[in-house]
């Protein structure tokens, strides 16, 4: 992480600007339905749940955060980079600033939008967003070296997280194969159990 203070002292002293995504970044729904999703399809389809669905046609070719328009808001979020399809309750959030580093802005959106979101609604839950609410999130934009630093590390935790989660489940299956033969035994007939 020194890397990344040396980087912050050197490249923003002071500070960064705030800017809302509607500045930065295109948003925008899909326009096919979860029956247009194909079980061996190629192409990512981004519904409105952490499932990714299949297609064999793609709307969009790009770098973008898709999120849901309505149920898990604050809680799904998926990072693409290529081509894919788009559900009509999803959002894309597609950066056309060259001052946004895409992974960063998936990473800020996972880390702030929930707590953001939660504040402009009445309850302690939102069922639905507009697309107004997501170009109003205001966004911090350190320089690029900045960011792209902080993606890196970030990915490189990820990576250990979903390493160790592998590791966790195959343990799991150990532990539940060792637990299930060291306690099965064979049973004796009645007329044993007699004797």
């Amino acid at each position: 992480m020194s890397k990344l203070n040396d980087l912050i002292l050197e490249l923003c002293p002071d500070g960064v600007i705030l800017v809302k995504v509607a500045d930065i970044a295109e948003v925008g729904t899909g326009n096919s339905n979860t029956e247009d999703a194909i079980e061996n399809g190629i192409f990512p389809f981004y519904v409105r749940s952490k499932d990714i669905k299949h297609s064999d046609k793609f709307t969009y070719d790009e770098e973008s955060i898709i999120i849901p328009g309505e149920g898990g808001i604050g809680e799904i979020f998926h990072y693409v980079n290529g081509k894919y399809q788009l559900h009509q309750r999803a959002y894309r959030i597609h950066p056309i600033d060259s001052r946004v580093n895409t992974k960063f802005l998936f990473y800020y959106f996972t880390s702030n939008f929930k707590r953001y979101i939660l504040g402009k609604a009445v309850t302690a839950t939102v069922s639905s967003i507009r697309k107004p609410m997501i170009e109003t999130f205001k966004i911090p934009i350190p320089p690029l070296p900045v960011q792209k630093e902080i993606v890196r590390i970030l990915d490189k935790f990820t990576m250990l997280e979903a390493d160790l989660k592998a590791e966790l489940d195959l343990r799991k299956k150990q532990y539940e194969y060792y637990r299930d033969k060291l306690l099965t035994f064979r049973l004796l007939s009645t007329s044993e159990n007699k004797k």
